[in-house]
């Protein structure tokens, strides 16, 4: 699928993931602890209320303890942040999490490469990321 949305918005850095990037955080990875550090400069942290694990309930509590609540759409609307979260059904696992930005189009962290802007959460739907499990948004604050 081509997409006109599509460019690199950074150079790639260990320091988060997208996890924490689709929380607009660029200091931490947030990911279950028992996972290990992805490098030793990295600071790991997980929401002391979430229980650890790979589960995509586990997540949508990550987002849930950030203001975020499910809703039904990833289509904008005013005066909220919607971030999209993703699933693999072969592995039951979460993947994936990208933000969407006021422009319109949609933002993620590459694991510990770069940046991407891409016109719409269904773009990166793959075999790596999987697919869209659901969107949740929050009030700007």
């Amino acid at each position: 699928m081509h997409d006109i949305g599509f460019k690199v918005t950074s150079k790639a850095t260990p320091d988060y993931n997208c996890i924490a990037w689709a929380c607009n955080y660029s200091e931490r990875w947030i990911q279950p602890p028992y996972l290990g550090r992805p490098n030793l400069d990295c600071v790991v942290w997980w929401p002391p209320e979430v229980p650890e694990g790979l589960e995509i309930d586990y997540l949508i509590k990550v987002f849930e303890f950030h203001g975020y609540s499910q809703c039904d759409s990833g289509e904008h609307e005013n005066g909220y942040r919607k971030v999209a979260l993703y699933y693999d059904e072969k592995t039951k696992e979460w993947t994936h999490a990208a933000r969407e930005l006021l422009n319109g189009c949609w933002t993620s962290k590459l694991g510990e490469y770069i940046d991407i802007q891409h016109g719409s959460p269904k773009t990166i739907e793959n075999d790596d990321y999987g697919k869209v499990y659901c969107f949740m948004k929050k009030k700007f604050e």
